[in-house]
C-alpha cells in the first residue's frame, strides 16, 4: 500500500468516525511528510482535513476532542498555508477575532476566484483577469496573494502592484504592511518564519522581506508614477494590477484609455522578468479598458489565461452572488443589490455591478454574432472580388478598405486596409491590396478628397501591372442610419476570419475590434470599420439585385 492509498483510507476514516482523534493526527503527519515529495497531493489532503476539523469542533459534544481538533486545525493551516493560497488565507487570520476575519465569511462566494489564484500559484496560468463588484473583497484578496507569494520565496520574489492614483496604491501598501507589522493579529511569520520584515518606505511604498535588495520584495506604484529603474517583478512574485481606470469619465474617453493601455504594456509589464504571472482585477468599464486589452493580447502572447467575471446579481436567477454574514448581519443581499439597481443609471449598473462594459449592452455587431471562416470554399472560385474604400476625412480617421470574395450570397472578408496613417502611406497600401487580390472593381467614397485619392490609387495599381475599374460615389444617407440598415445583411451574409488567422494588433484585428465595439446609439469615437462594412453591404446588395453587373477577373 502506497502513501496516497493510506491517506485516502485515513481521510475516509475521519469522515466516517469523526470522534476518533487518532485518524486526524495520522492524516496530518502523513500529509505533512508528503509535502517533501508531492506538494499538490499533500495539500489535497491537508485542505479537507482543515475543514473537517472546523466542522467537527462545532458538532462534537466532547470538549476534550474539540480542544484537540482546534489545536490540530491550527497546525494544519500553518503547515499547509505555506504551500496553498486558500489555506494561507485561513491560516493568516487564525489569531483574528472571527467577526473581523476577511476570508472565512466570504469563503463560499470567493471560492471560484481563490481557486484561480491557486492555479496561478501552481504555475498553471500566466494571466488571471478578475472582475467583481466594488467592496466584495477584490483588492484584499489580490494583495493577500502578493503577501503569500513573497512569503513563499523571500529570497527571490519581487512583486509590482499598480492602480489608479496614489491613494489607491497607498491602500495596497498599508494593507500589506499591516499583515507584517501586526503579529498579534496576523500569522504571516508563523507560516513563513524566514520572511522577516527588514525595511519599509512609505514615500516609495516599498517593502523588503528577509534582506534588503536592489528591487524591493513589494513595490506599489500608481499607474501614473515612475517605475523605470526602480522596480522589477520576478517569476516567484507577481504583477498585480487593480482598478486602473479611475472612473466613468475616464472609461468613456478613448484617448485616455489608449494612453492608459500604453502605460500598462510599456511601463508596467515592461518591468517583469519572463515567466512572471500577471493578475488584473477591476471593474469592467469598457471594451477598451486594460482588462479588455489584456484579453485581446493574451492569445497573441500565448498566455494561459483565465477570465472570471462575477456579477452582483445572477443574470438568470436575479439573486445575489455575494451575500455573506458578518458580525451577525447579512451583507450584499439580493434586496440590497436590487435597490442599488434602481438607484444608479443603467450604464453604471451594467459596468460597476454586472461587469458588462458600457458598450456591450447596445452593440450592433457583437463579436459572438459574427460568422467566421477558417478557409475559403475549395470547390470553386469566387463569383467576383469587390472592394470598397472609405477614405479618411480627418487626421484621426482610418482609411477602411475591405476586400470581399463573393460566393453567391456569402461574402468572405479576406483582407483589409485599416490605417490612420497619412495618405502617402495608405494609398500604396490600398493599391497593393487591390493588386494582390486582383480586384476587378472597387468603389471609393467621394468625400472632400476621395476623388483624388481614388485617382492616385488607380494609377498606382496600373504602375504595379494591374487593371482595375475604380468608381467614386457620394453617399447621401446618414452614416448611423446606413450602418443600422446594413447590420442585418452583415450579420447574416458576411464571413470574417477566424481569430486564429489574425492578430488583434494587425489591421484586420483592429478593424474587427472597432466593428464589434460599435453601439446602436452610434456614440463612439471611431466608426470607420462599421461604416466601411455598411458601404460594402450596400454595393453587394445592388449587385445581387442586378442593378450593377458583376464583373469577372480581368487580370
Amino acid at each position: 500500500m502506497d502513501d496516497k492509498q493510506l491517506l485516502e483510507i485515513l481521510l475516509n476514516k475521519v469522515k466516517s468516525k469523526p470522534n476518533e482523534y487518532g485518524a486526524y493526527e495520522d492524516l496530518y503527519y502523513l500529509s505533512a511528510e508528503m509535502l517533501k515529495s508531492d506538494v499538490r497531493c499533500a495539500v489535497s489532503y491537508l485542505k479537507p482535513l482543515a475543514f473537517l476539523c472546523e466542522e467537527n469542533i462545532v458538532s462534537t459534544h466532547l470538549e476534550k476532542l474539540a480542544y484537540k481538533l482546534y489545536e490540530l486545525q491550527r497546525k494544519v493551516l500553518y503547515t499547509g498555508g505555506a504551500h496553498d493560497f486558500e489555506l494561507f488565507l485561513e491560516a493568516n487570520e487564525w489569531k483574528r477575532v472571527p467577526d473581523k476575519r476577511f476570508y472565512t465569511p466570504r469563503r463560499k462566494v470567493l471560492a471560484p476566484i481563490v481557486q484561480a489564484y491557486c492555479e496561478m500559484d501552481r504555475g498553471e496560468l500566466d494571466l488571471l483577469l478578475v472582475s467583481q463588484p466594488k467592496r466584495t473583497g477584490k483588492t484584499t484578496l489580490g494583495t493577500s496573494f502578493v503577501d503569500y507569494r513573497e512569503g513563499k520565496n523571500p529570497d527571490t520574489a519581487s512583486s509590482l502592484c499598480s492602480g489608479a492614483g496614489n491613494d489607491l496604491v497607498m491602500s495596497f501598501y498599508t494593507g500589506m504592511l499591516d499583515v507584517f507589522q501586526k503579529p498579534d493579529e496576523y500569522s504571516f511569520f508563523d507560516i513563513f518564519p524566514a520572511a522577516q520584515l527588514v525595511s519599509t518606505n512609505a514615500d516609495t511604498k516599498t517593502i523588503h522581506l528577509k534582506e534588503k535588495r536592489r528591487f524591493a520584495s513589494i513595490t506599489c506604484r500608481s499607474i501614473d508614477g515612475g517605475v523605470t529603474g526602480s522596480t522589477e517583478a520576478t517569476p516567484e512574485g507577481v504583477i498585480y494590477l487593480d482598478d486602473l481606470v479611475k472612473n466613468d469619465e475616464e472609461a468613456k474617453n478613448r484617448d485616455r484609455l489608449d494612453a492608459l493601455w500604453d502605460k500598462v504594456r510599456g511601463d508596467i509589464l515592461g518591468r517583469r522578468l519572463e515567466g512572471t504571472p500577471i493578475i488584473a482585477a477591476g471593474t469592467r468599464y469598457s471594451l477598451y479598458d486594460p482588462i479588455g486589452r489584456l484579453q485581446d493580447i493574451a492569445r497573441v502572447m500565448g498566455w494561459r489565461t483565465k477570465i472570471i467575471e462575477i456579477p452582483a446579481l445572477d443574470p438568470v436567477t436575479d439573486q445575489s452572488n455575494f451575500e455573506i454574514i458578518q458580525n451577525g448581519k447579512k451583507m450584499f443581499t439580493t434586496d440590497f443589490y436590487r435597490k442599488e439597481r434602481e438607484l444608479v443609471s443603467a450604464e453604471q449598473w451594467a459596468s460597476q455591478f454586472q461587469q458588462e462594459p458600457f458598450e456591450a449592452k447596445g452593440l450592433l455587431f457583437p463579436e459572438d454574432s459574427l460568422n467566421r471562416y477558417l478557409q475559403l470554399p475549395v470547390d470553386r472560385e469566387p463569383d467576383t472580388v469587390l472592394a470598397i474604400c472609405d477614405t479618411a476625412e480627418s487626421g484621426s480617421d482610418s482609411v477602411m478598405l475591405p476586400v470581399a470574395y463573393l460566393y453567391g450570397d456569402d461574402v468572405f472578408i479576406v483582407d483589409c486596409v485599416f490605417d490612420d496613417s497619412s495618405a502617402e502611406h495608405t494609398k500604396p497600401q490600398c493599391a497593393k491590396m487591390l493588386f494582390t487580390h486582383k480586384v476587378p472593381k472597387a468603389v471609393f467614397e467621394s468625400n472632400a478628397a476621395g476623388t483624388y485619392y481614388a485617382r492616385d490609387v488607380s494609377d498606382m495599381v496600373r504602375d504595379l501591372g494591374g487593371k482595375i475599374s475604380i468608381t467614386t460615389k457620394m453617399t447621401i444617407t446618414k452614416k448611423h442610419t446606413r450602418i443600422e440598415m446594413a447590420s442585418d445583411g452583415i450579420l447574416k451574409h458576411f464571413y470574417f476570419k477566424d481569430k486564429s488567422l489574425y492578430s488583434p494588433q494587425d489591421q484586420y484585428g483592429r478593424m474587427i475590434k472597432e466593428l464589434t465595439s460599435y453601439t446602436r446609439s452610434g456614440k463612439v469615437k471611431h466608426d470607420d470599420a462599421p461604416d466601411g462594412m455598411s458601404l460594402l453591404e450596400n454595393e453587394i446588395r445592388k449587385l445581387n439585385t442586378g442593378k450593377i453587373e458583376i464583373l469577372g477577373h480581368i487580370f
